[in-house]
């Protein structure tokens, strides 16, 4: 007897609308048994199967699930046949083989999306009706995060590149969250929005590089030495991209990382290093801290505003207050004499907000 029972008895449960109890009395045994054939702790004595296949009026296949298995093997066949057609680049007769699947499960959204991508790989000005008809039933019916994100970008870029359709192929993109969204805009919009869009998106891969490296040294016990090769490879992917000095709200980043190195400095008993470190994470603090609204500089993001009042963060000081308690921990108690450590800690007073 195949594990699917359990969940096929929830399920007609759920579409008959009735309760374990029902079930239970029908059989006349206890509420208890029908509740562990649910949990799957447990299976009915095979001469009940009739019986409670009778009562959710469908066939004993289909109560133990061998209609689903059926169906995942022939739709895993459908898989393997199109993947083998999409290395050899046919899709024309990917188009043919999923609309053989239609015909056989109408109701299959996987099968209606992987037609949708077969119809636009093979010709999307030609079968744009069809792939909107496919595309605008996965977004009434899935649930599935991935399906639909995908299929919004299809519609997207459908309208966009088949029709001119700007305000259609925006729909879609607003549909989307705000990463794919800025994905997506990208490519529908002209101009200055258009570059806009782009720096932005530049910025954010920037900014994700840093912090995988950051988090890479973490998860990955990293030796203080190695920890200070990704935080010095992550001011270059700064430094490259804020060439001129003018990094407004990131100023934040080079200071969180300028602390994260100076700790590994310590580590090591190089306190040349970390005063070196801190003092270049006091100047970003600052500089954060007394960030006006303006535009960034540098070429490849100069088209793009900050505004020091969008700035978010998860704790209450501001990056000289932050600064300043960390550097008044144990952690750097060895440097408080340090005339060095003493200029920063001046500094950043007259701006902390703890």
């Amino acid at each position: 007897m195949d594990i699917l029972l359990s969940e096929q008895l929830k399920r007609l449960r759920r579409e008959k609308g009735t309760k374990q109890e029902d079930l239970a009395n029908h059989l006349c045994i206890s509420t208890q048994a029908v509740s562990k054939w649910e949990r799957g702790e447990g299976y009915p004595d095979i001469t009940l199967l009739p019986a409670i296949s009778s009562y959710y009026n469908v066939s004993i296949d289909d109560l133990l699930g061998v209609g689903e298995i059926e169906k995942k093997k022939k739709l895993l066949a459908y898989e393997e046949k199109n993947s083998e057609l999409f290395r050899q680049g046919k899709s024309p007769e990917r188009v043919k083989l999923w609309k053989e699947a239609k015909q056989e499960f109408p109701n299959e959204l996987s099968v209606l999306y992987n037609l949708m991508w077969a119809l636009n790989a093979a010709d999307r000005s030609q079968n744009f009706d069809e792939i909107i008809a496919c595309g605008e039933r996965i977004l009434k019916e899935s649930t599935d995060d991935s399906m639909r994100s995908s299929t919004i970008h299809c519609l997207c870029m459908v309208y966009y590149t088949e029709k001119k359709d700007v305000e259609s192929a925006k729909k879609y993109a607003n549909m989307a969250g705000p990463t794919q969204a800025n994905e997506l805009m990208r490519y529908i919009l002209e101009g200055e929005e258009a570059v806009q869009y782009c720096q932005t998106n530049i910025q954010r891969n920037v900014d994700q590089i840093q912090l995988s490296a950051r988090i890479m040294c973490m998860k990955g016990n990293y030796s203080p030495e190695d920890t200070i090769k990704a935080l010095e490879f992550s001011i270059a992917c700064f430094n490259l991209l804020y060439a001129d000095g003018n990094c407004g709200f990131y100023h934040t980043r080079y200071s969180e990382i300028f602390r994260e190195m100076a700790k590994e400095y310590m580590k090591l008993g190089k306190r040349e290093d970390a005063l070196a470190c801190l003092d270049k994470a006091a100047d970003h603090a600052v500089s954060y801290d007394t960030l006006k609204d303006g535009s960034f500089t540098s070429f490849m993001v100069n088209k793009v505003p900050f505004s020091a009042i969008n700035a978010v963060k998860n704790y209450t000081e501001n990056e000289c207050g932050l600064l300043l308690k960390i550097l008044n921990s144990q952690s750097y108690a060895e440097l408080q004499d340090d005339p060095r450590m003493k200029n920063i800690l001046e500094r950043l007073k007259p701006i902390a907000n703890e």
